[in-house]
């Protein structure tokens, strides 16, 4: 990149943004050693701003230069291009023909757009390579037991009526916020403890405790809340949040999906259906067809969807969907552990 004396500079700024125009390089203007701010092309600005917008950093205000006062107000012919100084007085644009061709900014606001950008950029792929890249990762198979397995008997309202996956918090601090009773997690009371306290004295606790545990990174919730003795929601709501829901009587089975507390799930494509739904029925879902529409939120699902049906490990629908669900999310569910009744449980706290 070529340095320039500012006394040089501002004798020829004409000369300097042609250069750069012709050239697409860079210009560095110094104070004498001192790297003070950069001629760049507009489309090379333009660039670094898109992507630096996109950091969800926050660490670094951007810099902003000093006063304006010294510099004219309105615009400055300079050669063949018009120069706008900004408001700071510390930063311009060039226009020649009525199109912007050049840009001044201070090596400080310059550095900072590069690092956010560059932060940016590593997350960033052109759709063609995102979509393949999508398709690769649906195609890799469940970690660890995966969800599919539960899906029968969930069905059927066994183990739990309601399985609700968690992103964000802890398994105790989520046991904690949903109303389970203190004791019982501090004690590591156990699913299978409360079958036998059960058989052994003829109580039907089982049915009223909550379930938890943490698998690939996501806090998982198994119950049945027949009284509504949990709490549903947590206060900030978590990252994600999907929830299953099962009510074998009116044979409604049920998905949910929230990011941030925002309802994200679609609604279901249907022949002449113009009214929208308020939730999503697993029954609606039909191997083969797309269940959502391409524009929502969760379309996504529609390829892990394909790659499950199309692996053949299942052929009851629900438990597809469920695969389509390992494969977009990663959820998994500990099978030994749940079917022994070797997981963490406790009872609503007492009031």
């Amino acid at each position: 990149m070529d340095k320039v004396e500012l006394s040089d500079a501002i004798a020829d700024f004409a000369g300097l943004v042609g250069r750069v125009e012709e050239t697409g390089e860079r210009v560095c203007v110094v104070d004498g050693s001192e790297p003070t701010s950069v001629i760049l092309p507009a489309a090379e600005l333009a660039e670094l701003e898109h992507f630096a917008q996109r950091a969800h950093d926050g660490a670094r205000h951007r810099p902003r230069s000093g006063s304006g006062q010294g510099h004219p107000f309105g615009p400055d012919q300079q050669g063949p291009y018009i120069r706008y100084v900004h408001a700071d007085g510390g930063r311009m644009t060039f226009v020649r023909d009525r199109v912007v061709v050049a840009e001044l900014r201070s090596v400080a606001e310059l550095d900072w757009l590069e690092d956010r950008a560059h932060t940016a950029r590593q997350s960033y792929m052109p759709p063609k390579q995102a979509a393949a890249f999508e398709e690769f990762l649906a195609r890799q198979g469940p970690v660890g037991d995966g969800v599919a397995w539960i899906a029968g008997s969930w069905r059927n309202q066994e183990p739990f009526t309601e399985i609700v996956f968690i992103k964000g918090p802890t398994a105790e601090d989520v046991a904690h916020a949903y109303g389970a009773d203190a004791q019982d997690i501090a004690d590591g009371l156990l699913l299978h403890q409360v079958e036998e306290q059960d058989a052994r004295d003829g109580t039907d606790d089982l049915t009223h405790v909550l379930a938890f545990g943490e698998e690939n990174g996501w806090t998982w919730l198994g119950y049945h809340d027949f009284d509504h003795a949990f709490s549903r929601s947590l206060d900030p709501p978590p990252e994600q949040q999907i929830t299953l829901r099962s009510t074998m009587a009116k044979a409604i089975y049920t998905f949910d999906y929230f990011e941030n507390g925002v309802y994200q799930n679609p609604f279901p494509i249907e022949d002449g259906a113009e009214d929208q739904r308020d939730m999503y029925e697993l029954i609606w879902y039909t191997p083969g067809e797309a269940p959502f529409a391409p524009e929502a939120p969760l379309s996504f699902l529609n390829l892990h969807l394909r790659i499950a049906e199309k692996a053949g490990n299942w052929t009851d629908s629900i438990a597809l969907f469920f695969e389509g669900l390992e494969r977009a999310f990663g959820l998994a569910l500990p099978r030994d552990a749940i079917t022994s009744g070797n997981v963490r449980c406790a009872r609503p706290a007492r009031r």
